[in-house]
């Protein structure tokens, strides 16, 4: 881990000073959010999932970072999906593996919007009549989807008085 974070670091202090400004730290700490930060992303991805260490993910390598299966049990619906996702969107080439750059496109697809897309989410699950508004008692149904939700930064801002609400 250590490595890790140092690696981390060396390539997040741009001026090489060793010294981390405002913003090379919280591109140490959300690397995801800086373009010059993206490679040390992918490699920490391919460290995590590649367990055969020939420096590409296969599918059973894809599916065993999200699930591992009990003994004798069937692979649930889901799972199937999550192949299905592999072979049709993730291996572009369709070599049965992702490389560096396939890994970038799947961890960090360009023009996608983290809050669009969480927002989107919640109201989708939590707008029981499907009137694309949520009332007070929707919320209040689906409390554990919006307290863990960076949205409402893990609940704090339904605590604010609001006008929409």
């Amino acid at each position: 881990m250590l490595a890790r974070d140092e690696r981390r670091f060396k390539a997040a202090d741009r001026d090489g000073d060793m010294v981390a400004t405002r913003e090379e730290f919280t591109a140490f700490l959300h690397p995801e959010e800086f373009d010059y930060m993206k490679d040390i992303v992918v490699t920490e991805t391919i460290e995590d999932i590649d367990k055969n260490g020939d420096g590409y993910v296969q599918v059973d390598e894809y599916i065993g970072d999200m699930y591992t299966p009990e003994s004798g049990e069937p692979e649930p619906e889901w799972v199937q999906s999550e192949r299905q996702q592999f072979l049709d969107f993730r291996d572009l080439d369709r070599d049965g593996r992702l490389d560096r750059a396939e890994i970038g496109h799947w961890i960090l697809p360009q023009d996608y919007d983290h809050p669009e897309v969480e927002a989107k989410h919640l109201l989708f699950e939590s707008d029981k009549d499907k009137d694309e508004r949520l009332t007070k008692q929707e919320i209040l149904d689906n409390w554990n989807m919006f307290v863990g939700s960076q949205a409402t930064n893990y609940g704090e801002d339904l605590t604010r008085k609001h006008d929409e609400l």
